[in-house]
C-alpha cells in the first residue's frame, strides 16, 4: 500500500514519534548491554502503530487517516508494551508445558493479526498471503497429503510460538532489523541529509559523464555508489533514478532501456559492500560469521554484475552513437574532490572500522553518523541543526518501519517452516528431481527463490528460500557459505524478474513505460547475476573467504572477468559492428565454459573459443567505422 499523506498535526506526532524510536536505538544500541528480545519487543511497540499511521490500508485512504487506523494503532501497541512489561512471560516460560493464559491468547491473536495487516500494508500482499499461508499450514499438517503432511499445531500454541518464545516473530530476521538494519537506515537518512547521495552522483558524472553513452553509465556508476549507504532495490531507484532517467530519455535513450538500466544498476546496490541490503545482514547471523566477512566475500561478485551490466550499456551506446552529457553539465572532478571529497570520509572509516578492526557494524554505522553531523559543519549550506539531525533521524526510523515489520512477518514464516519439518521435505523432494546433479537441482533452487521473491522483498525471499534449500545443497556437498550466497544473490534478483519486479515497477514509474517490458530487459541487462551464483557454487575463491590456494583464487577472479565480459558481447550482439549468431555463440559457449569447476584444459579451450570469436568478427568486419557519437 502506498504511504499516506500525513496532515501537518499528525507528521509532526509521526516526527515525533520516530524521532523517539531513532533515540532509544541510538541509545541501546551503542551505550548500553541489551537485552535483545526486550528490544525487539519495544521496537514492535513502535513500528506496529506507526504502520497503520504511515501505511494507508487502502489507496483511496492515501490523503486521509480513517478512525480505524487510530485504532488500530492503538490496539497494535498492547501487545507488546504489556510483553515488555512482563518479561517472565518468555523467559519463564516451559515450551509446551506451560498453558497459555486467557489474557495472554487474546493478546497473542491481536499481535498476530496486526502484524499480518502492517505486513500487507508496509511489505505488500504477497508476503502477507505467505504468511498467513504458512500459519494455516503449521495447524492443519495432519491433513495435508503426503509429502508435506505433519503432525500439525494446535491453534494456542501457534499463538505461543509467535508471541511468547524466541522460535517465531522474536527471531533472527526481526533481530538483525533491530540492530544492524535499523542503525544503517539512520545513517543512510544522515547521509541523505549531508548530500552525500548528491555527491555521489556527482562523482559519477565526473567520472564517465563525457563518455559514449554517458547518462546510462552515470546511472550503473551512482547507482552501485548510492547502494553502499541504501541498501535497498527500490529505494536506490527513486534516489539516483529521478536524476538518471529522465536525462537518459533527453539524450536519445529510449524510456525503456533507460528504466532498465536503472533499475537493474539499482538493484545491484543491494549486494554492494560496505552497507549491502539487510538480507546480508540476516546471511551473517544465520552464517555466524563476522559482517566484515559477508562484505569482504561479496566484492568480486559485486563488481562481476555492475561489469556485466557497463559492457552492455556501453555496447548499446556504441551501436545506437549515443553520446556524453554536454561539457557544461559534467562536474570537475579535481575541484569536485576538493571542495567535497571530504564526504568520502564517514564511509572510510565505516569500511576500516568493520573490516580491519573488526568492531560491530552498528557501531561503525552510528561512528560514522556521528563523524558526518560533524563534517557537515565544514560547510555552512550543509549545517546539521539540530532540528536537521531529529529529523534525520525520525526519516532513518520511518524508513525502517517497513523493514522492521518484514522482518516479524519473515519470523513467523521461519516458525512455521520449523516446526512443521517442511525445509527436511523439500530438500528430500529437490534431490529426488535433481536425481542428485547438482546443477539441476542449483536450477531447482534458483526458480523458488525467483518465485519466493515476487513481489516480497528481498529480506523475506531469502529467508523463506534458505530455510528451506540450503539443507538440500548440504546433502550434495555444497558449503553452506556459498549456497547461502547462491540464494542472497537470487532473492537480490528477483527485484527485476518479471511477472512482479519491484525494481521495474519503481523505474517505470519513473520513465512513464511499460513496468514488464522494463523488467524483461533490465533481466536481459543482469544476465551477472543469474549466472554470478552458479560461479560462486563452482569457484567458491570469487568469495575471497573461503580456503582456496592463492593461484586458484587468481584463476577464478580472471576467468570470470573474461567470461562475464565475453557474455556482455554476446548479449548485446554487437562489438564493431552487429555480431552474427556463430560469433555469439562462440563467445556464449567460451564464457559459460570459463565458469566451470578450475581446469586448465577447460580454461584454455574457453579462451580459444572466446578468441576466436572475436577474430572472426573483426576480419569481418575489416575497416568498419563505428556509428557517429552525435
Amino acid at each position: 500500500m502506498p504511504k499516506r499523506v500525513l496532515g501537518r498535526k499528525t507528521n509532526i506526532a509521526v516526527i515525533g514519534i520516530t524521532g523517539v524510536m531513532a533515540l532509544y536505538n541510538i541509545y541501546v544500541l551503542l551505550l548500553t548491554a541489551y537485552d535483545v528480545v526486550l528490544h525487539m519487543v519495544l521496537n514492535a511497540a513502535f513500528v506496529l502503530p506507526l504502520s497503520f499511521i504511515v501505511y494507508a490500508a487502502r489507496a483511496k485512504d492515501v490523503n486521509k487517516l480513517p478512525w480505524y487506523d487510530i485504532v488500530l494503532a492503538l490496539v497494535s501497541a498492547i501487545p507488546p508494551v504489556i510483553l515488555y512489561l512482563n518479561p517472565s512471560w518468555i523467559y519463564e516460560r516451559m515450551w509446551f508445558s506451560t498453558s497459555v493464559t486467557d489474557l495472554q491468547l487474546i493478546l497473542g491473536v491481536i499481535f498476530i493479526a496486526t502484524i499480518v495487516e502492517a505486513t500487507r500494508r508496509a511489505g505488500g500482499l504477497a508476503i502477507c498471503l505467505l504468511v498467513i499461508f504458512f500459519l494455516v499450514y503449521l495447524n492443519i499438517g495432519p491433513s495435508i497429503p503426503d509429502p508435506f503432511r505433519h503432525r500439525g499445531m494446535r491453534f494456542d500454541r501457534i499463538v505461543e510460538l509467535n508471541y511468547l518464545t524466541t522460535y517465531g516473530t522474536f527471531t533472527t530476521p526481526l533481530q538483525v532489523m533491530s540492530t544492524y538494519v535499523i542503525a544503517f537506515t539512520i545513517l543512510g537518512a544522515v547521509f541523505n541529509e549531508v548530500g552525500i547521495g548528491k555527491f555521489f552522483i556527482d562523482l559519477a558524472k565526473a567520472l564517465v559523464g563525457k563518455l559514449v553513452g554517458g547518462p546510462a553509465k552515470i546511472a550503473v556508476v551512482a547507482s552501485s555508489l548510492f547502494g553502499t549507504i541504501s541498501g535497498s532495490a527500490v529505494a536506490n531507484v527513486y534516489g539516483t533514478g529521478i536524476i538518471t532517467i529522465p536525462t537518459m530519455k533527453s539524450l536519445g535513450y529510449p524510456s525503456r532501456f533507460a528504466g532498465a538500466v536503472e533499475a537493474v544498476a539499482s538493484t545491484g546496490g543491494q549486494i554492494m559492500p560496505p552497507v549491502m541490503g539487510a538480507a546480508a545482514f540476516v546471511m551473517a547471523e544465520l552464517l555466524n560469521v563476522p559482517y566484515a566477512r559477508i562484505m569482504v566475500a561479496a566484492i568480486i561478485p559485486a563488481l562481476l554484475y555492475y561489469l556485466g551490466v557497463y559492457v552492455q550499456v556501453h555496447y548499446y551506446s556504441v551501436r545506437h552513437g549515443l553520446k556524453g552529457l554536454p561539457k557544461e553539465e559534467i562536474p570537475s572532478l579535481k575541484k569536485l574532490m576538493i571542495e567535497r571529497g571530504y564526504m568520502l570520509i564517514p564511509m572510510a572509516v565505516l569500511v576500516y572500522i568493520v573490516a580491519v578492526m573488526m568492531w560491530s557494524p552498528v557501531t561503525a554505522a552510528f561512528i560514522a553518523m556521528f563523524i558526518t553531523i560533524a563534517l557537515s559543519y565544514i560547510k555552512r549550506d550543509t549545517w546539521m541543526t539540530p532540528k536537521k539531525i531529529y529529523v534525520a533521524l525520525a526519516k532513518g526510523a520511518e524508513e525502517a518501519i517497513s523493514i522492521l515489520v518484514i522482518g516479524a512477518a519473515a519470523g513467523i514464516i521461519i516458525g512455521s517452516i520449523s516446526f512443521s519439518g517442511t525445509g527436511l521435505r523439500l530438500s528430500s523432494l529437490v534431490l529426488e528431481a535433481s536425481m542428485g546433479i547438482l546443477v539441476i537441482a542449483l536450477l531447482f533452487v534458483a526458480m523458488l527463490t525467483l518465485i519466493m521473491g515476487m513481489g516480497v522483498p528481498t529480506t523475506a525471499a531469502y529467508v523463506m528460500t534458505a530455510a528451506l534449500s540450503v539443507p538440500a545443497l548440504a546433502r550434495l556437498g555444497v558449503d553452506t557459505f556459498p549456497s547461502h550466497f547462491f540464494i542472497f544473490y537470487y532473492a537480490t534478483i528477483s527485484a527485476i524478474t518479471p511477472p512482479v519486479a519491484l525494481a521495474a515497477y519503481a523505474a517505470a514509474s519513473i520513465a512513464k513505460d511499460d513496468p514488464m517490458r522494463i523488467g524483461f530487459l533490465a533481466s536481459r541487462l543482469g544476465f551477472a547475476a543469474l549466472i554470478v551464483p552458479f560461479i560462486i557454487i563452482f569457484k567458491p575463491g570469487l568469495l575471497l573467504v573461503i580456503n582456496e590456494p592463492l593461484p586458484i583464487i587468481v584463476e577464478n577472479i580472471v576467468t570470470a572477468f573474461i567470461a562475464t565480459y565475453a557474455l556482455g558481447l554476446a548479449f548485446e550482439g554487437f562489438y564493431i559492428r552487429n555480431m552474427n549468431i556463430i560469433e555469439r555463440v562462440l563467445l556464449i559457449a567460451g564464457g559459460l565454459l570459463l565458469f566451470a569447476p578450475t581446469n586448465i584444459e577447460i580454461d584454455i579451450l574457453a579462451s580459444l573459443l572466446i578468441a576466436i570469436g572475436i577474430l572472426i568478427h573483426r576480419k569481418r568486419s575489416g575497416k568498419a567505422v563505428l556509428p557517429q557519437r552525435t
